[in-house]
């Protein structure tokens, strides 16, 4: 095991984030543009994203406002964004900054287009001053800075050429066996400062998603109902209301920070919430949840290596599976009833739609976190989905392969689809 290698790797993949992570990206190269062209008047932004940042930049409500859309989340970065802060861009953004926000989309150019590439992320902001222009673009993650230009004069470029992506083929830079040694043998003093502060982070926007009515409440909705006593109070019911707050509250604007991983919040929060939540009600000391929750996480980093950073499938699903990995360490799995989690998971909930991040995507986290728990109590009975059904197969590595062509061959034509009807669907009066 290269302990160093996999503290490297969470500190990648576990970054903090504001906010839905597709508009604080064009925040975030809106920003960057405005800073290279850093004198004069705004006189227009232009932005061209791929299908899959329209399909999750469009609804969800920016952090601190109550608007959403992509010409607000460029506008918003244009003005007062601070790009030094990546995916913090629009730390510190109020109602103020939303009324000259307002002023600006009404009196000035801003336009949005898609871009006609094959690139499932690409997001590039063009900045026209009196005095300078300015692009910027972002490929393949949120804060993945590949080219920048000034006046027409490129300033750095590092955009590669692109090949298919040969799933059957893939390295993972992690193996389960490599993450089971870490978990079990890494010093819980010095090895998981990035985990500690996601259990805290995560924490404080579940309980915020509790506490106050945020989109669907569907957090709150099953707390209240277990305050109750309509609903039993079980490590089941727990783990789902305390991932879906998070989610409900994530997804409403509110400015509280969270722990991502792998380029999303809801799947950090996904990932962490429910080991939270069964380790409160099971009164678990905190070494354990602490190597708990980075199971969950690695697990999760692990499957996003086959699934892909972008996808049309639902990423809470993947994020889940490390959950249901997570609970079964918690239950007293090892290794094998870790394997047997995901292959149950990977059976189950696998498959589910992305369509745009939105106040719905709490319920999306809670369907997969009920069909986390359910796989982690059949894992640790040494029960799992045998290889002679549908995607499952002798090991998880293939598994995971299979997932990750679902997702590859499935993205393009389904984000087409999705955004398709986002874009021309009937609106209620």
């Amino acid at each position: 095991m290269d302990k160093q290698k996999i503290i490297d790797i969470m500190n990648k993949e576990m970054v903090v984030a504001l906010g839905c992570t597709d508009p604080m990206a064009i925040s975030y190269a809106a920003a960057a543009a405005r800073k290279i062209a850093h004198t004069g008047d705004i006189k227009s932004i232009n932005i061209q994203l791929s299908k899959s940042i329209i399909k999750s930049a469009s609804s969800v409500i920016i952090p601190g406002t109550n608007e959403s859309g992509v010409k607000m989340a460029a506008v918003l970065g244009a003005l007062f964004g601070n790009s030094d802060k990546k995916l913090m861009v629009l730390e510190g953004v109020n109602k103020k900054s939303v009324k000259v926000a307002k002023e600006f989309l009404a009196n000035k150019e801003c336009t949005v287009s898609e871009v006609k590439n094959d690139i499932l992320l690409y997001l590039e902001v063009f900045i026209e001053t009196t005095k300078d222009t300015a692009r910027t673009i972002l490929i393949d993650d949120y804060s993945n800075w590949v080219y920048a230009e000034k006046n027409g004069v490129v300033l750095f470029d590092q955009r590669v050429k692109r090949t298919s992506i040969d799933i059957e083929n893939i390295t993972p830079v992690l193996t389960l066996e490599e993450i089971w040694e870490f978990i079990n043998k890494a010093d819980i003093n010095k090895d998981f400062s990035i985990v500690k502060e996601s259990i805290l982070l995560n924490s404080n926007i579940s309980k915020e998603g509790i506490l106050h009515e945020y989109g669907l409440q569907v957090g709150k909705t099953l707390k209240d109902r277990m305050d109750d006593n309509k609903l039993y109070k079980d490590i089941t019911n727990c783990a789902i209301s305390r991932a879906a707050a998070g989610a409900d509250a994530r997804m409403a604007g509110s400015p509280m920070p969270v722990i991502s991983n792998s380029g999303s919040g809801n799947q950090g929060i996904t990932a962490t919430m429910p080991v939270v939540a069964v380790a409160e009600l099971l009164d678990i000391d905190e070494e354990k949840t602490i190597r708990g929750v980075a199971l969950s996480n690695l697990v999760t980093i692990y499957a996003k290596e086959y699934f892909g950073r972008v996808s049309a499938l639902c990423g809470a699903n993947i994020a889940a599976m490390g959950a249901s990995c997570g609970v079964t360490f918690l239950l007293g799995g090892k290794l094998k009833e870790i394997e047997n989690a995901i292959q149950n998971m990977a059976g189950d909930v696998i498959g589910m739609f992305c369509d745009g991040a939105k106040a719905g995507c709490a319920l999306k986290v809670s369907t997969s976190v009920s069909a986390a728990m359910q796989s982690a109590f059949l894992a640790v009975k040494g029960i799992n989905i045998k290889e002679t059904d549908g995607i499952i197969e002798h090991n998880v590595e293939d598994t995971l392969k299979n997932i990750g062509k679902m997702s590859s061959s499935c993205s393009y034509m389904i984000n087409n689809m999705i955004v398709d009807i986002m874009m021309h669907k009937k609106k209620g009066e």
